[in-house]
């Protein structure tokens, strides 16, 4: 029985290890986000940083945003100027759109030129004044 316990702790550690390796860092870190809205636009303005160990490629940012119960309502996509963001080059991004009817708050997720979906740190919520 005693053998059985130590068994099973011992996978218990293998198991939480393998799955803090599997986790991968974030391609991509918001730095600093805000959003104004204006009489019939929103406009989005902030700073990101390429996190990862690799370039990113034609980034495109994607800006849902979100009613009081935090459900998606509309999404919006801006590209930042920058056509590679190099590993811890940070980038600047302004981004108008028509104002969301009952948006409160928006979050950033990424994506590269090729589709593929970007890991983001600090992705928000960020409300919107």
């Amino acid at each position: 029985m005693k053998t059985l316990r130590v068994i099973l702790a011992l996978a218990l550690v293998v198991a939480s290890v393998a799955a803090e390796k599997k986790k991968k860092p974030p391609d991509l870190e918001v730095l600093e986000a805000t959003a104004r809205r204006g009489e019939s636009k929103v406009s989005v303005d902030g700073r990101v940083r390429n996190s990862g160990e690799k370039p990113i490629k034609e980034l495109t940012l994607l800006f849902d945003f979100q009613s009081p119960e935090k459900q998606v309502v509309a999404t919006e996509k801006g590209a930042i100027e920058e056509e590679i963001l190099q590993p811890g080059q940070e980038a600047a991004f302004h981004m108008e759109a028509n104002a969301p009817p009952g948006s409160v708050a928006f979050q950033i997720n990424a994506a590269d030129g090729a589709g593929r979906e970007l890991r983001v740190a600090k992705s928000g919520p960020f409300p919107i004044e």
